[in-house]
């Protein structure tokens, strides 16, 4: 409750307090019983006090109770009966001492006394947040005597409640405009300023009011500006717009500017409310994007003789540069707004949508290559490389049609020229050995005739004949020297043997092998281990081992069409003191009748094979203190070779 000392004195009969003091005023006798008998017998006074709104009572001058309504007794939580007669202090005890002393200045100055808030005053504190607006007005006798108080109470809980969620939310907004680092203000409604707090702070002016704030903004932005807000006022219509705003260092920033209509129960304008939100940063990022597209279109069109396009997630075109038409054929309205699907090549389709799910994963591809459909059905083989950003995909690719066309007739050439060397060499080689082997084999049947000719005469020349056999022995001697010649090209002694690091000699091999892989769409899985030994051998033939086992894998796998094509190749260490590579394909195969004569001399499976590139290969693996061997699996073949290491020779 308020202390009457806080209190300044109204006139009698103020607005707020209903009813006034005047509708209970009357002659009342001075003593008690007279004043209570008086009041019982009023009807009138009885209806108001059991059909008021608010709580009504009268006290005597020494603060007893004369008379009470149920609903002041709310405050306190004592009956009617139990209030009359009894003193403040008998019933309130906790507040007796400031009601006392309002009654004392009532009676000093004659004065009503209004506007006291007093909370609910239960013993059991169960109406403790409950608040009363109460008025205190004299009741006098006629000859102008005061002989009594007439209370007035209201009950204002909810509007109490209502004021301090409005505190609340006034104090939530002030806090969230500070942490917003947003300029606030409010203008009346004609769109003058009338609170720029936030304004004066962040430009510097110490004078804002009215249309003052324009004098804060650029030169160039004013008029503008005030063309807007002028429509907003006259339309009662949100008001949004941009402009820059001079900061009090005299630099000026972008702000976007927002307000809203504060209306009247009327629907008259109270004030605005606005904000301005910096939007400097996004504004000049978005002025530097815009130059930079415009560049890059002016660089497609002019420049650019790749194929540019923009795309979403799911592979959905965007946007293409014009070389797309000039490539493939389709115009701008064909492709934007499609994915490339309709365009692939079937047997592109599958790998292209899984790269487009690597794309995701990885944000980046280097080189992808695959074949799209050129408007006369026609296929271009195109390489691809591509960056994916905040969830659009921009991506370059280079027509490679005539340069894979090239590389491809390139390989043919090469392929056949290689085949007729070898034809030639085998030629020459088989020649060459015809010729030494023919010369002794010559001799020992010449010398054999000679030999029958001696024996046939009717009295045996034997010593001729020995002659003659010796001889056929010694032509049989130079016959298998000319054999192990040739058996020596291929043996031990070939070539100068060094250390090796074989995972670097079959990255070698692997590099050489990569664009006939690519063109055969070949996958490769390296897992060449860091741990394994050197191994002493010659590089040239070595090579040539794995590099007929690739090729061999690579054709192999050239027919398979309904599994993935993967060349596999592996190091590791095999029994301490060797190292095993294994080369696994996933083609055809090895048909297992077959796999006891893989190895044989001119034994081949392929229509226009020789059958010595697996017995040489072997050859020169044993010759190394090696092995090579194939092990059949469901799907293609490994093979298998172990080489002993620098240290195992030694």
């Amino acid at each position: 409750m308020t202390s009457p000392e806080d209190v300044n004195a109204t006139p009698d009969g103020a607005a707020d307090i209903k009813p006034s003091a005047s509708a209970l005023r009357f002659a009342v006798p001075s003593p008690l019983e007279s004043k209570s008998a008086t009041f019982d017998q009023s009807p009138g006074l009885s209806w108001i006090y059991d059909t008021a709104p608010i709580g009504l009572a009268v006290l005597t001058p020494d603060c007893r109770y004369l008379r009470i309504n149920q609903r002041l007794t709310e405050i306190c939580g004592i009956s009617v009966a139990d209030h009359i007669g009894r003193s403040v202090r008998e019933t309130v005890p906790q507040v007796a001492e400031q009601v006392e002393k309002i009654v004392q200045l009532i009676l000093q100055t004659g004065e009503s006394i209004t506007g006291i808030e007093v909370n609910g005053q239960r013993a059991d504190k169960t109406n403790a947040e409950r608040v009363w607006l109460t008025g205190w007005h004299p009741l006098k006798a006629p000859e102008g005597g005061i002989v009594g108080i007439n209370v007035v109470a209201e009950e204002i809980t909810e509007r109490k409640r209502s004021e301090a969620a409005l505190a609340a939310a006034e104090q939530r907004y002030r806090a969230l405009v500070h942490a917003t680092s947003s300029l606030v203000w409010t203008s009346a409604a004609d769109g003058q300023m009338i609170d720029v707090t936030e304004w004066c702070a962040y430009t510097g002016q110490s004078l804002a009011q009215g249309w003052g704030w324009l004098d804060a903004l650029h030169p160039s932005d004013r008029e503008g500006t005030l063309a807007v807000w002028h429509y907003a006022f006259s339309m009662r219509s949100p008001c949004e717009t941009e402009f820059r705003i001079r900061r009090r260092d005299g630099i000026h920033l972008w702000h976007q500017a927002r307000s809203v209509a504060i209306l009247e129960a009327d629907g008259s304008i109270r004030e605005w409310v606005g904000m301005c939100v910096d939007i400097d940063a996004r504004k000049r990022a978005t002025e530097q994007q815009t130059d930079a597209e415009e560049a890059l279109r002016r660089l497609n069109e002019n420049l650019a003789q790749d194929m540019l396009v923009v795309a979403d997630a799911e592979g959905k075109i965007l946007t293409v540069n014009p070389v797309w038409t000039s490539i493939l054929g389709w115009s701008e309205i064909d492709l934007v707004g499609n994915t490339s699907d309709w365009l692939l090549h079937p047997d592109d389709l599958k790998k292209t949508r899984a790269e487009l799910v690597q794309l995701a994963e990885s944000n980046r591809t280097l080189r992808f290559e695959n074949r799209l459909r050129h408007k006369d059905g026609s296929f271009c083989r195109l390489s691809w490389t591509a960056v994916s950003d905040r969830g659009l995909i921009y991506a370059v690719a280079r027509d490679i049609t005539e340069l894979r066309a090239a590389e491809d007739e390139l390989r043919t050439s090469r392929q056949e020229l290689a085949r007729a060397n070898r034809q030639l060499t085998m030629g020459a080689m088989s020649a060459s050995i015809a010729h030494e082997i023919n010369q002794p084999l010559a001799a020992i049947v010449t010398n054999g005739n000679a030999g029958l000719r001696w024996l046939a005469r009717s009295t045996p020349d034997l010593e001729e004949a020995r002659a003659v056999f010796k001889r056929i022995v010694d032509d049989g001697n130079r016959a298998s020297q000319v054999i192990a010649s040739v058996r020596a090209m291929f043996g031990k002694d070939r070539g100068e043997k060094t250390r090796l690091d074989l995972n670097e000699l079959v990255r070698g091999v692997l590099a050489v092998m990569h664009a006939e892989m690519e063109s055969q769409q070949i996958s490769q899985q390296i897992d060449l281990s860091d741990g394994v030994s050197q191994v002493m051998g010659d590089r040239v033939s070595l090579q040539q081992v794995f590099l007929n086992l690739i090729m061999n894998a690579i054709e192999a796998m050239a027919v398979v069409t309904d599994r993935p094509r993967l060349l596999s190749v592996t190091s590791e260490m095999h029994e301490r003191q060797h190292v095993l590579i294994k080369v696994e394909d996933t083609g055809t195969g090895i048909d297992a009748n077959d796999m006891g004569r893989i190895f044989d001399a001119y034994f081949t499976t392929k229509p226009d094979g020789m059958g010595l590139g697996l017995p040489l290969c072997r050859s020169i693996v044993e010759a190394h203190g090696g092995h090579l061997w194939t092990t059949a699996i469901p799907h293609g073949s490994i093979f298998n070779v172990v080489l002993p290491t620098a240290e195992a020779v030694r």
